[in-house]
């Protein structure tokens, strides 16, 4: 019996069965799964990865409420269950979870989490080979909270169509199941929301022959100068300015471990704060002298022309599949995408005008 449940979590996860359809018209609707007609031929011998596949995970976590939700500096793993589903058929694993994120944990009603599976047997070689994942919420339970997770899912997205040195996410619906530890607490209601899942950065590195470095106090110039200026020019493009190299903030580093390639390389995340998103708490730095997170600031350093030159050749080719990655996601309404594709043309008349691209990146680059 193990080995088929193995088999079916393999179903769920890899996205061979679709489930696009099924809350891409209203969202406010109970949740909902696939019927066995949606699942196809399954070939175990492949080699699976959760991040491999692009379509929506339906899960359920059952877990005390008020015990996560509880305000602490320093949250503890607390235990929960979740449920996976395939078909009519449910599986249920013990894990741990806690609650992340420095200012989110105070101001979000619902914060982000940590997914912890170090002692969760899976049966999946993939799987049983990660310690954790972070999951990222709804914040706060009104439907523009939600948007704002969709969105940020995009962003991610959009980078993926930029480099393979990026996070990879797969898009969830979860349902959350309040289970008080104390029996006489009457449990509060169940409701269902999107978030997604981010890869570790460990895997990001193995993917890519890479290891991650943990140290801080570098500085830009010492990044590879080409993907050093692709990063700088993906941030000023979503009006993001909340990064750092030298205090490794919304930012890893990687190193290849071929020897001949000797400079870092930033790996940028936690994209919430940008123009893009547009949330109703991103505020910029009052040192960068604007009132609004939807105005670009370039944060990137002065590079020699080539290599910025390089990275604004990249985003020229791939604008039409970065509005692509807009139009085809069915789970965001057409005013949210309109607004995210009228963000990016304002990047791109920057971009396709050699005065405006030389005023704003070229000449608005950081002396040091």
């Amino acid at each position: 019996m193990k080995k088929y449940f193995g088999i079916i979590f393999f179903l769920i996860l890899t996205g061979f069965y679709q489930t696009d359809f099924l809350y891409a018209q209203k969202r406010k609707k109970d949740v909902q799964f696939p019927d066995s007609s949606d699942v196809i031929h399954f070939i175990p011998e492949e080699e699976w990865n959760l991040f491999g596949r692009e379509g929506l995970v339906e899960l359920t976590l059952k877990f005390d409420m008020r015990k996560y939700l509880k305000a602490t500096d320093k949250p503890e793993y607390q235990d929960a269950v979740l449920v996976m589903y395939a078909s009519d058929t449910s599986i249920e694993k013990n894990v741990r979870i806690k609650s992340r994120g420095v200012f989110r944990r105070g101001y979000c009603a619902f914060p982000p989490l940590k997914l912890n599976v170090k002692k969760t047997k899976f049966d999946n070689e993939y799987l049983d080979n990660q310690k954790n994942f972070k999951i990222v919420t709804h914040c706060k339970h009104s439907s523009l909270f939600e948007d704002y997770v969709l969105k940020e899912y995009l962003v991610y997205r959009l980078y993926n169509q930029l480099t393979d040195l990026s996070f990879k996410v797969r898009l969830i619906k979860m349902q959350y199941v309040d289970v008080p530890e104390n029996v006489k607490k009457k449990p509060r209601k169940p409701f269902v929301k999107y978030g997604f899942i981010i890869e570790h950065i460990n895997s990001v590195a193995e993917r890519n022959k890479m290891i991650v470095l943990k140290l801080e106090n570098l500085h830009q110039y010492l990044m590879n100068k080409d993907h050093m200026a692709l990063v700088a020019m993906f941030e000023y493009m979503i009006g993001n300015t909340d990064w750092s190299i030298a205090g490794l903030h919304n930012l890893k580093i990687l190193k290849a471990m071929d020897f001949t390639k000797p400079d870092p390389y930033p790996v940028p995340y936690d994209f919430d704060y940008s123009g893009i998103v547009d949330t109703e708490y991103a505020v910029p730095d009052e040192r960068l002298g604007i009132e609004s997170v939807r105005e670009r600031v370039y944060r990137g350093i002065c590079l020699p022309d080539v290599h910025v030159e390089k990275a604004r050749e990249l985003f020229l080719n791939k604008k039409d599949s970065l509005f692509k990655v807009i139009d085809d996601f069915s789970y965001l309404d057409k005013r949210e995408k309109e607004n995210m594709k009228r963000y990016l043309e304002g990047f791109y008349n920057i971009l396709e005008k050699d005065k405006s691209f030389k005023y704003n990146i070229l000449n608005g680059c950081l002396s040091k």
